[in-house]
């Protein structure tokens, strides 16, 4: 006799449409249909979660969520019902999804200017300020972009790696434990005039080396304040003769006047920082140890470098012409924080003086 569930009956051994199906295959994907009438049949049979999930090559958690989700009052379950519960659900989370997911247009506009490096903060700035003709009118915040990326279905995209640091996870910054360093003269970042940290001149740069995984070879990188200008160095090692000498071919490439504070973490390289003060009238400051943060700027371009070299980069493949592009690529980009003009206008503006060749 033919039973109401006759329907339900598990296909024959042949078509083995979930055993062939490898566990890894299943995970993070939601249930369909055909899956819902097994859970039904084997629900009837009153097969244990542990056994559906193992069936199914699901773990048993989403089988009893499915169930606990989709059950009728009495507490049977219909795979029919059940999906018409999910995709109302559906329906009413599309209503409610999130501006990237409802246009079109501007999806396709943040994921092309992600793609090309741009920041969440110099997107969003350019739709307000300058939008394309095709989203005038349409904005978006820096925030709902990185919320997209990390939270709604720009997750699936895998758009992270374009960001900065390029982290599959936001994170919060922490300070760590400060410790005693051993460099000579050293001046406390506490002792740096207030002006310097409000950027209100040119000439107060930052200062920092960028490592790389299994190698001498190293970059020294030096950034202005107020342009956020970047210069970047090849070192052959970590020395402080070699940041020394990278510091001095920096110096001697701009006029004096936009070189007058240079600040250092307590890293060895800086150790040969009096030299800038004997020859160039340069003052030198030190942030606290561990407290790398204390001068953010470069550390912020450190990240921005790292989209083009990651740490396993090998630096022998590495010309001086590719690091010198990556430079002019940073300072021909558009930043928000300097009403998204790019850090080369900037300095030409603040100094009267050409840097195209800088």
């Amino acid at each position: 006799m033919r039973t109401p569930h006759s329907n339900l009956n598990a296909p024959p051994q042949s078509q083995k449409p979930f055993r062939d199906i490898p566990l890894e295959s299943m995970q993070g994907r939601p249930l369909c249909f055909l899956e819902r009438q097994r859970i039904e049949l084997y629900f009837l049979g009153h097969v244990s979660l542990r056994n559906m999930g193992k069936m199914l090559h699901r773990n048993h958690g989403v089988i009893s969520r499915e169930i606990e989700r989709n059950s009728e009052p009495d507490g049977t379950y219909s795979s029919v019902k059940a999906q018409e519960m999910t995709d109302a659900r559906q329906e009413k989370n599309q209503r409610r999804s999130r501006k990237l997911d409802r246009d079109l247009v501007l999806r396709q506009y943040v994921m092309e200017e992600l793609k090309r490096n741009r920041s969440p903060d110099v997107i969003a700035g350019i739709l307000r300020f300058y939008p394309p003709p095709e989203l005038r009118g349409k904005t978006v915040s820096h925030e709902t972009i990185y919320s997209w990326i990390y939270e709604g279905n720009g997750r699936w995209e895998g758009l992270h790696k374009y960001l900065c640091r390029g982290r599959k996870k936001r994170r919060k910054r922490y300070a760590g434990k400060m410790r005693k360093t051993n460099i000579l003269e050293r001046i406390s970042i506490h002792e740096r005039p207030e002006g310097i940290k409000e950027r209100k001149e040119v000439g107060h740069r930052e200062s920092d080396s960028m490592v790389f995984r299994k190698q001498r070879e190293r970059l020294s990188v030096q950034y202005e304040r107020k342009a956020r200008y970047v210069v970047i160095h090849r070192l052959p090692d970590g020395t402080a003769e070699a940041t020394d000498e990278a510091l001095h071919d920096s110096i001697q490439s701009f006029p004096q006047n936009l070189w007058k504070t240079l600040t250092f973490d307590n890293g060895g390289e800086g150790a040969n920082h009096s030299n800038l003060r004997r020859q160039y009238g340069i003052q030198t400051y030190f942030c606290d140890p561990y407290a790398s943060w204390q001068k953010g700027g470069v550390e912020n371009v450190n990240g921005i470098i790292r989209r083009y070299l990651p740490r396993n980069t090998d630096m022998s493949r590495i010309t001086h012409e590719d690091i010198y592009e990556i430079q002019q690529t940073i300072n021909h980009t558009p930043r928000k924080s300097l009403g998204y003009k790019t850090p080369a206008e900037v300095l030409e503006e603040v100094s009267g003086l050409s840097v195209v060749h800088w």
